[in-house]
């Protein structure tokens, strides 16, 4: 060892006793600083759970601990979720909000039909054939849905105002959804005739293909329907929106034509139709007893197709369970749904098999 070189030696023995010796000493002085006391002497009593409270709580555990910290929680992930597909179809159908905020849960929408006229051999010759039906109305009725949980007043303490925030959205998010599975179960159970129009499953390997919007769209017009742009929205399952995307990925001048098709997995608008994927699937059993139940897609021109009528916002409720000590959380949505006519959709049959 040179001159200029020396050994340092470092003792730590007795640091851990020292730093928690010291501690202590920090917890004493800093909890006596907290008791509340007025001029005259006498102790007072502080409720409500002040932050001095909290802190004294705090330091309390941690000593019992030997000064450890137990516990430590973040803010809640706001993707922990298995239930994100929504087609947000109260984006599309036609929505009153004549129940809101009113006494009655019978929604009466009135109409106007359609109506040819009748060529007269002369004029001034009698009209022979009266139109009937021309105005009239349709009624909904409501329907609800609802859940609950139940937290332990001890998570509660525990989380912070984030946890609760991320539980609200979750709740009206299913509020979406119940909207979705409504419409489409109702949508669903139409019979064959009710609709426009059948577009048959393709004997294809793939189960959707693109030239099934096309041949909707045809089957609308033959109705007399007028096709606009953005009119129509076609409600689709997700193997359904995958075998598309698949189909239009392969096109290569499709591909260079729309390229987040490519670049994000994405297409919400094909032909002028907009598209939609749902987590309900439409399911029907095909006349062949072979083929078994395949799931359904549905075009519609859907504001002349389904009205939608909330009777109120989601509402969420609070409830303590004061023997179990835990906080309940009611969520419902209460909404009137009517389809205004059939001869607005077709129905698309896949060949992809139905599984729940």
């Amino acid at each position: 060892m040179s001159e200029q070189e020396q050994a340092v030696k470092l003792d730590f023995s007795g640091l851990k006793e020292t730093l928690i010796a010291v501690n202590k000493q920090m917890f004493d002085e800093l909890k006596e600083s907290l008791k509340p006391t007025d001029p005259k002497g006498k102790g007072l009593i502080v409720t409500g759970g002040s932050n001095s409270d909290k802190i004294c709580e705090s330091l309390k555990a941690m000593e019992k601990n030997n000064w450890k910290m137990t516990e430590q929680w973040t803010v809640a992930i706001p993707n922990y979720t298995t239930k994100e597909i929504a087609a947000h179809l109260r984006d599309y159908v036609w929505v009153t909000e004549i129940l809101k905020g009113a006494a009655g849960d019978i929604a009466y929408i009135p109409y106007v039909g359609d109506l040819d006229y009748e060529l007269l051999s002369n004029v001034g010759d009698a009209i022979t054939t009266q139109t009937t039906g021309l105005v009239s109305n349709l009624s909904t009725i409501l329907y609800e849905g609802a859940a609950w949980t139940d937290i332990l007043y001890s998570d509660i303490e525990k989380y912070d105002s984030n946890v609760i925030e991320q539980l609200n959205q979750v709740l009206a998010f299913a509020a979406i959804r119940a909207e979705d599975a409504k419409i489409m179960t109702l949508v669903d159970a139409l019979t064959g005739t009710n609709y426009a129009g059948n577009v048959t499953r393709s004997t294809g390997s793939a189960n959707f293909y693109a030239t099934n919007i096309p041949a909707a769209l045809k089957l609308l017009m033959a109705t007399g329907k007028e096709i606009n742009p953005n009119a129509c929205v076609l409600y689709m399952t997700p193997s359904s929106y995958g075998a598309l995307l698949t189909e239009l990925v392969a096109s290569q001048i499709i591909a260079d034509a729309v390229p987040s098709i490519i670049n994000q997995g994405l297409i919400k608008q094909l032909y002028g139709v907009n598209l939609v994927v749902g987590g309900y699937k439409p399911r029907a059993c095909r006349a062949s007893a072979a083929t078994g139940t395949v799931e359904l897609a549905y075009l519609m021109r859907a504001k002349r197709a389904v009205a939608l009528a909330p009777k109120r916002d989601i509402l969420i409720e609070t409830d303590k369970q004061i023997n179990a000590r835990k906080l309940r959380f009611t969520a419902s949505h209460t909404f009137g749904v009517k389809v205004l006519s059939g001869k607005e959709i077709v129905r698309i049959w896949t060949s992809k098999a139905y599984s729940a």
